[in-house]
């Protein structure tokens, strides 16, 4: 089974819920960039999301967040396909 390698995927997104700031996060007063490594399937729908960069507080939200993603459906010679790539989730204190 071939998968597509859809570099940095933000641009194929349909649907990026926004993450969750968690509490911990907020009091330690961390931000930053964190970046998910993702599979979708045929569909456009997140099968596997885990983090390989950012703060580890922020980790865990990024990846909830990527779960809910949705992404355009990639074709390989014309059929569907699976796709990996990366989403990036920026957390900004207010």
């Amino acid at each position: 089974e071939e998968i597509v390698a859809g570099g940095v995927m933000n641009g194929m997104v349909v649907k990026k819920p926004a993450p969750e700031y968690p509490s911990a996060a907020k009091s330690a007063r961390v931000s930053g960039t964190v970046v998910v490594q993702v599979l979708v399937d045929e569909k456009g729908l997140v099968i596997s999301a885990r983090a390989v960069s950012g703060p580890n507080l922020l980790r865990g939200a990024g990846e909830d967040a990527a779960r809910r993603a949705k992404f355009e459906t990639t074709t390989l010679c014309g059929q569907p396909a699976k796709v990996s790539g990366v989403i990036t989730y920026n957390f900004v204190l207010q």
